[in-house]
């Protein structure tokens, strides 16, 4: 496992106390119930915790606190994991409680931590699901106050692709399998890695895990299917200029490399024309000139390498 989210979260987490609930009548046994959780919490009563989570959820007066309360048994249990994992310790010491932290689905650093661990473990189809995860919690305002920086939604985005494309490849056998797009909960779109901007901030390059047969420029199975979710994203965008850019590992020589890159990209634009699309569409053919940028390769093979670098990217148009 690299490491990367759980070196960061370890200050990005704040585990702050739930305010007291003040004024109403009946408020009384809410405000029992919430400096109860506070309590167990500082004290690292975890299971008491949860139990009075529980309480808090289905009382008449309390109920507007469960999702803070969830959060905050959530950042306690990941804090706890991280803490486990950062000295070293065997992983079934920190599943069950990294598991719980992102079961409530509502502190994306819980999911992304979950996606890091899958990823460390080569469970790249389940790492590519939980990073979606993440970028769906930090969408919800509401599940996420605080907006994540520019650096944390792009490292998201970034993991979310790479996942998926080593899910695709599984090593450059082409015996992966296609990881389905989250969708947005508000209004059904394809989210997570195709999620058209993120609290302000737009990926204008999605790496899309189309693979193909060996040097060739037809799709596997798992290429196709990831061909047409790019069709939908596009449909439902509405995007009206597409730019696809195809590239190559460094296998092969210069001249080939740049030829097959272009003619996989004129595959792609052929295909979603072929899939009802009527924007304006144009190849670039880079070959193995571009890699893709990699801040972390720790756990990764050459081959996981090449494969990462064997990919088409739709531009959004800026």
């Amino acid at each position: 496992m690299t490491g990367r989210f759980i070196r960061y979260f370890f200050t990005a987490i704040a585990i702050l106390p739930l305010a007291s609930p003040a004024g109403a009548a009946g408020d009384a046994d809410c405000t029992a119930l919430v400096n109860s959780f506070n309590q167990a919490i500082e004290s690292g009563l975890e299971s008491q915790a949860q139990t009075l989570l529980d309480k808090i959820a289905t009382d008449a007066y309390c109920g507007h606190f469960q999702v803070p309360s969830q959060r905050r048994l959530a950042a306690f249990r990941l804090l706890a994991a991280q803490t486990i994992m950062a000295r070293g310790r065997p992983h079934l010491e920190y599943d069950r409680l990294l598991a719980d932290a992102e079961r409530a689905e509502v502190l994306w650093q819980a999911a992304a931590t979950l996606g890091d661990v899958y990823f460390g473990e080569r469970r790249f189809a389940e790492s590519a699901a939980a990073f979606d995860r993440a970028i769906e919690i930090v969408k919800n305002e509401t599940l996420t106050p605080t907006t994540p920086s520019k650096f944390e939604i792009e490292s998201l985005f970034d993991r979310a692709a790479q996942s998926r494309i080593l899910a695709a490849n599984d090593n450059g056998k082409n015996e992966g399998v296609f990881v389905k797009t989250a969708r947005d909960q508000r209004d059904g779109r394809l989210g997570g890695l195709y999620a058209p901007s993120l609290r302000g901030i737009t990926l204008h390059i999605v790496p899309v895990p189309i693979t193909f047969d060996y040097a060739k420029t037809t799709f596997t199975s798992v290429g196709e299917q990831a061909a047409r979710e790019l069709v939908t994203a596009i449909k439902e965008q509405g995007a009206s200029k597409i730019t696809l850019i195809g590239h190559t590992d460094v296998r092969g020589s210069a001249e080939t490399n740049l030829k097959l890159s272009e003619e996989r990209a004129v595959a792609v634009a052929d295909f979603l024309r072929q899939n009802g699309i009527e924007a304006s569409i144009d190849t670039i053919g880079k070959g193995a000139t571009a890699p893709m940028q990699l801040s972390d390769t720790t756990g990764l093979s050459q081959e996981d390498i090449y494969a990462l670098n064997r990919r088409v990217e739709w531009r959004r148009s800026e």
